[in-house]
């Protein structure tokens, strides 16, 4: 038999052809497990309802799963499971399916929309034993979603290749099971809604590294036992929950790991730091224990260890009922920042501060303290690198140091002292980048700053009560983005710098309790960003500007599309306004939402312009104690948003405007003495109100002040009728013509020269008419 092979037909060759090409889809196939796959397109793809990177666009049923954004494939001999499935905020919103993915090693699903998370409820211990990355983190998961299989049963117990599980930003109430991964190193439980004691068997996972439970509802007592056993420790956060009794620092000594404690905002728990001694094995970068009780069976201290943290970034023990000496190895061993301020420290050990040594300290919060000394003379060589200074709301006297070797200070805020000296003009030197000045509430005297100071920057200048005199500083009109400009009840005076008022950001303008004069000026119409205008117990004269607006359908000025306070004095910058009869403080959101405008006890005249009532968002108008004339603006009908409006002590007349019972949130209303006549309207808003608010008006009458306005038309009317009757019309002619008479008599009688020109006029008159009538 011939054994030599024969040539292929085309049949054959097409048939090879065919298997071969099955054959190479077959083996793409395997690409992906089919499953697997499949819970992809049906249980996961739908989900997608608008995710930032479009994962959902990305799954293209023709491409290979494994090639799939957030999906990744590994392990299992072929090597085609999914092993990784990373879909960060993929707008995921709904009940997710995870059954399908058994050989899962990484699941990261956070910051979605997902209410549940179900997992393979037979053999599902076995099948994700190499699970070792858990987060669903930033969901809306409840208990009552499939996830509390995680926690409240042993499930999650049996995944022992768990090491970072982090389910943070839901709405789970517990954690059971969590205590026997034994592996863990990363447990982020925080911003829950976690109740009851912390679990003491927490303790047993001494691989953990990263611990945080903050932002919950956990109370008791921390069990000794928690962490002593962690030596691996690096980060504990226990922050913002309502933890009581004594923990004590030392039980952390072992932690050689630890840089970042945060307790803060457990105001029952008391941390004490000095009952025992101990070594710290630690090198802490953070410490937060702000508003816990520190050290109260030690005096109050500030905390002795710290001295041997070298490696600080900042501290944070504010409101922790601190008190004494600030030691002076604080200004040295921190790098970033140092937060003191709401405890009840007395004074700054100087001993060891100066020299050639310079604190690298940022950002020194001391405010809302007893510190009373003077501000040392070399503050500001000793604190080079500060950004950030407060020490307001202390007890420091005498002047400010020069602090302009500080040459990257922003903020500067030493209000609410007993500083009582003249600004030295080299105060901040040329610091361009300062941002904010803040000295109000103290006895400081001489000419207000800014000097020759170079303030481009400058967004809040406050100086309110203090003993300044002279003009406003023409320098200001370069500040260009201002936000905040208070001088109010100082001894300034003079006219407002044309320009100052006209700036795009200003959004409080507080010049009241001064000697200012001159008419308001027109910059305040040009200015689309006011919340606050206090011009009040000036001198002020003229006309309120008649341009406060800018059209008539719009809402401007007082009309803010972004934050006119924004900045990192924000959230603690504060202003007080009198309105509604009292002097309230706006802060934070209040102080963004409120406007008002203050123009009270001045000399302004004429009428109150109409444009004034399409200020929509004004809140409080305060035109009391002035000489305005003329009618209330039927205008103010528009201000649905006016809580108090005070017209007082003017001499204002007509009608009280029906339209004003109208405005809704009307609370504080007052025109007593002026010339306002007519009934006043009982409907809505104005019924609310007692009598002292319309007093003063004769010619008032209403339900409200217990006047009858039938009695009121009938005494006027009398008036009037008297006036028009002939006896008193022949009488005034008659007596005109007896004072013009008589009163010529007199003239001639005793001015001789009177006399004499008077005869002499009517002798050429006589001449002449006598020439007339020759003919």
């Amino acid at each position: 038999m011939d054994r030599r092979r024969r040539p292929r037909t085309p049949l054959l060759t097409a048939l090879l052809l065919v298997s071969l090409a099955a054959a190479a889809a077959a083996t793409l196939s395997q690409g992906c497990d089919g499953g697997e796959r499949r819970a992809l397109l049906r249980s996961i793809k739908p989900l997608f309802v608008g995710g930032e990177f479009g994962y959902g666009d990305a799954w293209n049923e023709s491409t290979d799963c494994c090639g799939w954004e957030g999906v990744v494939c590994g392990g299992g001999g072929g090597g085609h499971r999914v092993v990784s499935l990373s879909l960060v905020q993929a707008g995921i919103a709904g009940a997710v399916d995870g059954a399908a993915f058994t050989a899962l090693q990484e699941l990261d699903l956070s910051w979605n929309r997902i209410s549940a998370f179900s997992l393979p409820s037979a053999g599902g211990e076995r099948a994700f034993q190499k699970l070792s990355k858990l987060s669903l983190s930033h969901n809306s998961l409840t208990d009552e979603g499939v996830a509390a299989l995680l926690l409240t049963t042993s499930w999650i117990s049996n995944l022992t290749s768990l090491r970072v599980v982090d389910l943070s930003q839901n709405f789970l109430h517990g954690y059971n099971g969590i205590c026997n991964l034994h592996q863990l190193e990363y447990l982020h439980l925080g911003v829950n809604m976690l109740h009851g004691t912390i679990n003491s068997c927490l303790g047993k996972l001494q691989q953990l590294k990263y611990l945080n439970m903050e932002r919950n509802f956990l109370m008791g007592e921390i069990a000794p036992n928690l962490l002593i056993n962690l030596t691996k420790l690096e980060t504990i956060h226990l922050g913002v929950n309502n933890l009581i009794g004594t923990f004590m620092l030392s039980w952390l000594a072992n932690s050689s790991n630890l840089v970042d404690v945060v307790l803060s905002h457990n105001y029952n728990l008391k941390i004490e730091t000095e009952l025992v001694r101990w070594t710290p094995l630690f090198q802490l970068v953070y410490l937060n224990l702000s508003n816990c009780v520190i050290n109260r069976r030690s005096n109050g201290v500030v905390p002795t260890f710290l001295s041997t943290q070298l490696s600080l970034s900042g501290i944070d023990l504010s409101h922790c009922s601190l008190q004494g000496r600030i030691p002076p190895w604080l200004f040295y061993n921190l790098s970033d920042f140092v937060l003191l301020n709401g405890n009840r420290m007395d004074v700054i050990d100087m001993d060891g501060l100066g020299g050639n040594m310079t604190s690298p300290v940022q950002v020194l919060d001391l405010s809302e303290n007893k510190i009373s000394m003077s501000i040392p003379t070399n503050f500001g060589s000793i604190f080079q690198f500060l950004d950030y200074c407060d020490m307001s709301s202390n007890r420091l006297y005498g002047g400010i140091p020069s602090l302009a070797e500080a040459t990257s200070l922003e903020v500067l805020d030493l209000s609410s002292n007993n500083l009582n000296e003249e600004i030295l003009p080299t105060l901040i030197g040329n610091l361009s980048i300062l941002t904010s000045l803040l000295l109000s509430n103290n006895d400081l005297t001489g000419p207000m700053p800014p000097f020759h100071w170079n303030l481009g920057s400058l967004k809040h200048l406050s100086l309110e009560n203090n003993r300044f005199s002279g003009w406003l500083s023409p320098l200001l009109s370069n500040s260009s983005n201002l936000k905040t400009l208070n001088v109010r009840n100082n001894h300034l005076s003079g006219i407002i710098p044309d320009g100052l008022l006209s700036f795009q950001q200003l959004g409080v303008i507080l010049l009241g309790g001064n000697d200012f004069h001159g008419p308001i000026p027109l910059d305040l119409c040009f200015n689309n960003y006011l919340h606050f205008v206090d011009l009040s117990n000036n001198q002020f004269s003229g006309e309120i500007p008649n341009c406060f607006y800018n059209d008539f359908w719009t809402d401007l000025p007082m009309y803010f599309n972004d934050d006119p306070f924004s900045g990192n004095i924000t959230e603690r910058m504060s202003v007080d306004f009198t309105t509604k009869g009292e002097n309230l403080t706006y802060m934070g959101e209040p102080l963004v939402l409120m406007t008002g405008i203050d123009l009270s006890m001045n000399q302004l005249s004429g009428a109150i312009p109409p444009p004034l009532g399409f200020l929509r968002q004004l809140k409080s108008l305060n035109l009391s104690h002035n000489q305005l004339v003329g009618p209330i603006p039927e205008t103010f009908m528009y201000m649905q948003d006016m809580e108090s409006l005070d017209l007082s002590y003017n001499h204002l007349n007509g009608s009280l405007p029906m339209q004003l019972a109208n405005l809704s949130f009307l609370c504080s209303f007052n025109v007593a003495y002026n010339n306002l006549s007519g009934e006043i309207p009982f409907q809505q808003q104005l019924g609310t109100f007692d009598e002292s608010a319309f007093e003063g008006n004769d010619n008032l009458c209403g339900e409200i002040i217990n006047k009858n306005c039938s009695s009121v038309l009938h005494q006027n009317q009398g008036v009037f009728d008297a006036i028009d009757t002939s006896l008193v019309f022949w009488s005034y002619v008659f007596g005109c013509f007896a004072l013009g008479f008589w009163g010529t008599v007199a003239l001639l009688i005793w001015d001789e020269v009177c006399r004499r020109r008077l005869c002499d006029l009517m002798d050429a008159l006589m001449f002449k008419l006598g020439w007339e009538f020759v003919p």
